[in-house]
């Protein structure tokens, strides 16, 4: 399951060899044109803007976006928080779950297997502003939440820039 949508049995959402390439490029230029796009496949344009449609009603393609810089627009804490629930109820899982996904420092959110619950990336102007979002969360009784483990990003290797095609 990816994105909270099942994938087919063959995992590939019947993707051929061109289909492949379309997302490799989207994947590096969703700016791209139609016409340079269809010129980078070898397909004429219609086609091509077919195969892009399709792509995106299957979901497969969900989105394009400018990629940000967190330092340029004032982020210039990234944190990778474990949060570990405090109240195994479903109940609390839920307000927890809506809690982290509404909150606007949270950039990401997964539910992992094991310990913890959950995997947030938060970012944050400043280690006090991350403090604050941290109590504000430990100190909502309603959440469930027993404890935040955090980990801060000193450096970034390689950006995450969309998952590959498959193959």
């Amino acid at each position: 399951m990816t994105g909270g949508r099942r994938r087919d049995a063959g995992g590939g959402a019947g993707l051929d060899r061109i289909d492949r390439r379309i997302l490799e490029i989207l994947a590096t230029d969703g700016r791209i044109t139609n016409q340079a796009l269809s010129e980078a496949v070898g397909l004429s344009a219609r086609p091509t803007l077919e195969r892009v449609r399709r792509l995106e009603a299957l979901g497969i393609i969900q989105g394009y976006a400018a990629r940000i810089d967190p330092a340029l627009t004032g982020h210039d804490v990234i944190a990778l928080a474990h949060v570990f629930m405090r109240d195994p109820a479903a109940g609390a899982h839920q307000r927890a779950e809506r809690a982290l996904a509404a909150h606007p420092a949270a950039v990401e959110v997964t539910v992992v297997s094991g310990e913890p619950d959950y995997l947030v990336r938060f970012v944050a102007p400043t280690l006090a502003a991350y403090e604050a979002i941290v109590a504000d969360l430990l100190g909502d009784p309603a959440l469930g939440i027993g404890r935040i483990q955090t980990t801060f990003v000193l450096r970034t290797l390689k950006r995450f820039e969309g998952y590959p095609p498959g193959g």
